[in-house]
């Protein structure tokens, strides 16, 4: 089944390949009726998107996708990050919240690049700030390996950025908590996005049992929607996932967390996917 819906896109506001007007445009031509733009911790397509969504007679629905780092959630400490989405939120409120956090994470990427120069290594400046500013902590991983300090990026994480001297440097982020709670501070719904997949440097897949395991530190936050039927993900987990969300009672949502690579609708057979999600946004 094909759905009209898609609730986790990302432009090149963050890590996406398409502008925002380049992804409204082929969401229409799909037959895509209620979207999301969900960048990585900023909300500057929104408004473009909720503009053109007028334009084509299609329901746009305000998103973000938050970074959080995990605080022994199934065991994993701070250098694991997991992404939290926000939809249906104030605008303004969220401007705010993400000031916050922008600022508290430019301070901590600044320290590390200081704490590295300072123990030896001879890292560019001009190779990891854009704009006065240090986007990620991979920026930096990037230049470990152009410096040769690592053979690839995730050398670069596990032996150095990752290690004991480095890693509370990571701790920049919201937790998952926090991040849940910030959202809905915002007057927006919590969506824990992409159930078996986290970041470390890498991806990094979790096992099933972790999946149960951490579905219950969630539901304690108070989170309110699961990323169920997800582009990337098997029939199998879709079907785990809707079971768990059933389970937990809440709500399901659908997604591509589309890049530039990946289809911008979400279409499997023997699948029927319903709009209640939307019905509790719009």
């Amino acid at each position: 089944m094909k759905s009209n819906i898609n609730l986790h896109i990302h432009t090149t506001y963050s890590d996406g390949k398409n502008t925002v007007a380049e992804i409204v445009d082929g969401l229409k031509n799909a037959g895509i009726k209620y979207f999301s733009i969900t960048d990585h911790d900023y909300i500057y397509g929104n408004i473009e998107a909720a503009e053109l969504a007028v334009k084509y007679d299609m329901k746009y629905i305000n998103g973000v996708e938050l970074s959080c780092c995990f605080d022994g959630e199934i065991g994993f400490d701070a250098t694991y990050v997991c992404h939290i989405i926000g939809l249906a939120f104030n605008y303004e409120k969220m401007s705010e919240e993400l000031k916050k956090i922008s600022a508290a994470k430019d301070a901590k990427m600044t320290e590390l690049f200081d704490e590295l120069v300072k123990n030896g290594l001879k890292l560019d400046e001009n190779n990891v700030y854009t704009n006065g500013r240090i986007p990620e902590r991979i920026t930096i991983g990037y230049e470990l390996v152009n410096k040769g300090y690592a053979k690839d990026i995730n050398e670069a994480f596990l032996n150095i950025l990752n290690s004991d001297k480095y890693r509370k440097f990571a701790q920049y982020l919201p937790s998952i908590k926090q991040a849940i709670k910030i959202i809905q501070s915002c007057n927006g719904i919590a969506v824990w996005a992409h159930p078996f997949g986290y970041a470390r440097g890498g991806k990094k897949d979790i096992t099933y049992e972790q999946v149960e395991e951490l579905a219950a530190n969630i539901l304690s936050y108070g989170i309110d929607a699961i990323e169920v039927y997800y582009q990337e993900y098997s029939i199998e987990k879709i079907n785990y996932l809707e079971q768990l969300a059933n389970k937990m009672n809440k709500l399901k949502s659908i997604a591509t967390d589309y890049h530039g690579i990946t289809q911008l609708w979400f279409e499997k057979d023997g699948l029927v996917v319903d709009e209640g999600i939307v019905k509790s946004v719009i």
